[in-house]
């Protein structure tokens, strides 16, 4: 061992010195380090590679450094330069900070994580993001901001399908409870009258036994053919055969077929006596609407007159059935072409035809609406495309 006894002060600093440069370059190759090493080295890289925004704020909401890559500064008006040492409320739109700082004072106060949710534009388009904080330590925060749009979006959707979901099932209830109904009651009156046909001995009381069971059997098939109709154009395996259609023909057969079928003292109406006008569709389904149109139009019409006919447009025809009817009260108006949408429940129908008639008209590229004051009449028009010949 050497003997500094007899060194001088200026030979023991530099063997000082020397024993420091040998402890520096023991301590660089010891294995614990190599962690730190490693971090030191690849830090800057890995904070680059990600995708979020990562600041540093203190507890006033300064920022006082972008850790992240300066490419992932969103904040519009800033770089990644004149970010630093800016206030949060003075860069960010108002409603978006009032989410930030709420989340700044719950880390603070709780020293908890905490994630919040904010909007800002940009490039021109709303965007959404979570925004991170995690205390560091008294006195800063780390914050990080990540865009969530498209997880946003499949939130919005996945949270869309599942009202809609739950607005079928509660159709499907409304549905099932409604049909019930509306069969029971035909049904019930075929039962019963049936049996009085039976056992009655008068003929005048058998032939109005009959007309009621005719009666009701028409409707009980009515509102089976409504449903399968319904059900096909939902599931879209109803066929259409779209063709040039002359209306007149139609009307004039939908005319002689409910002249007879107005109560006594209505006049059944077609405006249009001559007319070569054609238009693009299924003629059953045409006549399906207007049928139904009419149906309602004689059910409610106890006096007066029932128009129907049709006016052509530049590129469409517009149909229209008028009567001197009831009318439809307006709180009502708006949800009549809704399943079982009734003016009157105690007046026999399904509920289900001025549904039809709007999936019908819509599929045949047209649109359905109506005109109505109560105690004065009713009008419903429909459109469908003019075929030019």
């Amino acid at each position: 061992m050497e003997n500094y006894e007899n060194k001088t002060k200026e030979e023991l600093l530099i063997i000082i010195h020397q024993l420091e440069r040998k402890i520096e370059n023991l301590s660089s190759k010891l294995p614990s380090s190599g962690k730190e090493r490693f971090r030191d080295k690849y830090c800057t890289r890995i904070l680059d590679a990600l995708p979020d925004m990562l600041t540093v704020i203190d507890h006033n909401g300064n920022i006082i450094e972008l850790v992240s890559s300066p490419s992932t500064n969103h904040v519009e008006g800033t770089t990644a330069e004149s970010i630093i040492h800016s206030k949060v409320k003075d860069i960010i739109p108002e409603d978006a900070y009032e989410s930030v700082h709420e989340n700044m004072e719950k880390v603070i106060h709780t020293k908890q994580s905490s994630i919040s949710r904010h909007n800002l534009m940009v490039n021109g388009t709303l965007h959404h993001f979570e925004n991170r904080i995690f205390p560091l330590d008294n006195k800063y925060l780390l914050c990080i901001c990540r865009d969530i749009s498209r997880q946003y979006e499949m939130e919005k959707a996945l949270d869309e399908a599942r009202i809609k979901a739950e607005e079928a099932d509660r159709l499907k209830s409304a549905f099932l409870a409604n049909m019930s109904h509306e069969i029971r009651t035909p049904l019930n009156a075929i039962v019963g009258f049936s049996q009085l046909i039976a056992t009655s001995s008068n003929t005048e009381d058998k032939k109005q036994y009959s007309a009621i069971v005719e009666k009701n059997s028409e409707l009980l098939l009515n509102l089976f053919s409504d449903i399968l109709d319904i059900s096909a154009l939902e599931s879209d395996s109803l066929k259409f055969k779209i063709r040039p259609i002359k209306l007149l023909d139609n009307c004039v057969q939908l005319q002689q077929l409910y002249s007879p079928k107005v109560h006594k003292g209505v006049n059944l109406i077609l405006d249009n006596e001559i007319s070569s006008t054609y238009v693009i569709g299924d003629s059953e389904r045409i006549s399906q609407v207007i049928s139904n149109l009419l149906s309602n139009a004689t059910k409610f019409t106890i006096k007066g007159e029932i128009h129907f006919g049709f006016q052509e447009k530049e590129d469409f025809v517009e149909f229209y059935v008028k009567d001197s009817g009831i009318g439809i009260p307006a709180e009502k108006a708006a949800s009549i072409f809704e399943r079982f949408g009734k003016i009157n429940n105690f007046v026999q129908g399904t509920g289900l035809g001025l549904t039809l008639c709007r999936m019908l008209v819509e599929r045949m590229g047209g649109r359905i609406w109506l005109r109505s004051k109560e105690g004065q009449g009713t009008t419903f028009y429909f459109t469908l495309p003019k075929a030019h010949q």
